[in-house]
This record gives structure tokens, C-alpha cells and sequence, in this order.
């Protein structure tokens, strides 16, 4: 298959990989030991996205290899937590909330159709 092709040679010749996609039924299990081996020794896979595009258990069991991996950094799901952090999830809510009592659309809205 086409695509596959293309992700195979990304993995294989790539320095950096980053994955931002959804957890959909598409995307689970799309990045796995057959895509890892392939990857140059020194290159990197950086996942930004949903946890399930990775085929890994989680949260991963106490006896995972992966705890061992010197050139494996691991984050909570939200590695994102800031200074700012709940007030601009606030600052969302408010406006999603001002747009709602207006008839206006919301904003980041999730596309139930797409599965994100």
C-alpha cells in the first residue's frame, strides 16, 4: 500500500518523527515495534498525540522494558501542565460558554464523526 510505503521510509530515513494524531479506530496501534526497528539508532519519535497511536500498554506495567530505555523520556498525559494551565482552560470554557448564550459557534469543537 501507498501510505504505508511513505510511513515506512519516514520511520527509516527520518532524524525526528512526531506524532499529533487523533485516537481514532485509523490511528490505533500505528506506531510499534516494526516502525521502532526500523528507525536509525540515533533518530527520535516524539508523541504529542493520543497515547493509543502508540502500540503500548497504559499506563505502562512496572515491568516494561520501556522504564530501562536510556534514550526514552516519558511524560504524564498532561505534560502540559503550566503556570497557566487552568486559566486558559477557564478562559476557553468562558468563551465557549459567551458563544453559547449568543447563538455563536464554539470554539474547539470535536468532530464526533472523526473521533477528535
Amino acid at each position: 500500500d501507498a501510505v504505508y510505503g511513505l510511513v515506512a521510509r519516514l520511520f527509516r530515513e527520518a532524524d525526528f518523527v512526531v506524532s499529533v494524531l487523533p485516537g481514532t479506530p485509523d490511528t490505533v496501534d500505528c506506531c510499534g515495534r516494526a516502525e521502532f526497528a526500523t528507525m536509525k539508532e540515533d533518530s527520535v519519535f516524539i508523541s504529542v498525540g493520543r497515547g493509543s497511536v502508540v502500540d503500548e500498554v497504559e499506563p505502562l506495567p512496572e515491568d516494561s522494558p520501556l522504564w530501562d530505555c536510556q534514550n526514552l523520556l516519558l511524560t504524564a498525559h498532561n505534560a502540559d501542565f503550566t503556570e497557566d494551565y487552568f486559566s486558559l482552560g477557564w478562559s476557553i470554557w468562558r468563551e465557549n460558554f459567551d458563544a453559547c448564550s449568543s447563538g455563536r459557534p464554539l470554539v474547539t469543537l470535536v468532530d464526533k464523526s472523526a473521533g477528535y
